[in-house]
């Protein structure tokens, strides 16, 4: 279960946005898109959201990993188009963070994720604290939601 039941599902609640590209072999022989392809979704809308809060791609490439992702499927997807995953932070601990996504299909909220995302150093291969401009720019973000 998520750690917050709250995960929004409205697109006023995101202010971080990332387009993805729904590709013909995303479809499984139902005719929607596979779970697999949509957890790719929310990767490049992860990788999105922390790429532009962070503005540091060696800090997501090197310094943050995915410990925990948990995903509501609601609707389905189907192709042709484009699926906008929407990210926002839900909070913020000494080592981690907690990051809500939605993915939109049209109008249509389709997932909600929730991913819990731990500062890594990869030296020690242990969780560590962020940077302290990185911890100022997710504290800042947070106050702005």
């Amino acid at each position: 279960m998520p750690t917050d039941k709250t995960i929004p599902r409205s697109r006023n609640s995101y202010s971080i946005w990332t387009p993805v590209s729904i590709r013909f072999s995303d479809q499984d022989p139902l005719a929607h898109v596979n779970n697999v392809a949509i957890t790719a979704f929310l990767e490049s809308g992860r990788v999105g959201f922390f790429n532009q809060v962070l503005d540091s791609p060696e800090i997501l490439a090197r310094g943050l990993v995915l410990a925990r992702l948990t995903v509501d499927y609601l609707n389905e997807i189907t192709y042709p188009g484009t699926v906008e995953v929407g990210g926002r932070l839900s909070s913020i601990g000494e080592r981690s963070v907690i990051t809500h996504y939605a993915a939109f299909h049209g109008d249509t909220c389709c997932v909600v994720s929730e991913s819990v995302n731990v500062f890594f150093d990869p030296e020690t291969r242990r969780s560590t604290i962020p940077p302290e401009e990185v911890r100022a720019a997710l504290d800042r973000l947070l106050a702005e939601q």
